[in-house]
């Protein structure tokens, strides 16, 4: 089972996938994830998932890596 935590206060210590929401000029919320332990790569812009999508593909990889915590950067979808 993997934990979906929204925006949380302090990111934890352990290992987790982020998952970052930003706006498009369309109005459309995309976003793109990441393994903490990786690092953040940016995403690829116009070629990110929609927000349910990023979703759906992180909680997908965190489980398939044994990682048990996905954060969403709600600030960030605040801002969107």
């Amino acid at each position: 089972m993997v934990n979906v935590i929204w925006s949380p206060d302090n990111l934890p210590g352990e290992r987790h996938v982020v998952v970052q929401p930003h706006g498009q000029p369309s109005g459309k919320v995309k976003a793109y994830f990441y393994d903490s332990d990786e690092g953040d790569d940016g995403g690829s812009g116009p070629f990110d998932f929609l927000l349910d999508e990023a979703l759906r593909r992180a909680e997908r990889f965190a489980y398939h890596k044994g990682i048990r915590t996905i954060i969403v950067l709600k600030a960030e979808l605040d801002k969107a």
